[in-house]
């Protein structure tokens, strides 16, 4: 899979994963003091991928890491299994990026 096809797929996966966390209020993880927190910081570091700044990788790789931030708002309610798809795709990527 190239660097641009994995990509694209992890740009429309952060977006349908951002569409679900849009829909949770309150909560807490580390990070994050609220749901309504980790959307907005999801939000940005989209933001960021989408202009070509691949610094927010880490933390997205960091956030959907198991029993990490995602797990931690959203865990069951993940019916697509979001973050088994998000993290492999975010991780490879970032590793490609760093050589």
């Amino acid at each position: 899979m190239s660097q641009t096809t994995e990509f694209e797929k992890l740009i429309v996966l952060l977006e349908k994963a951002n569409t679900l966390l849009s829909e949770f209020s309150g909560g807490y993880s580390g990070e994050f003091m609220s749901a309504e927190e980790f959307h907005e910081g999801l939000t940005t570091a989209i933001d960021k991928l989408k202009e070509g700044n691949f610094e927010s990788l880490l933390d997205i790789v960091i956030w959907f890491l198991p029993t990490s931030c995602w797990d931690d708002f959203i865990g069951k309610h993940d019916t697509e299994f979001l973050a088994d798809q998000i993290y492999p795709l975010a991780d490879s990527l970032k590793k490609k990026l760093n050589k």
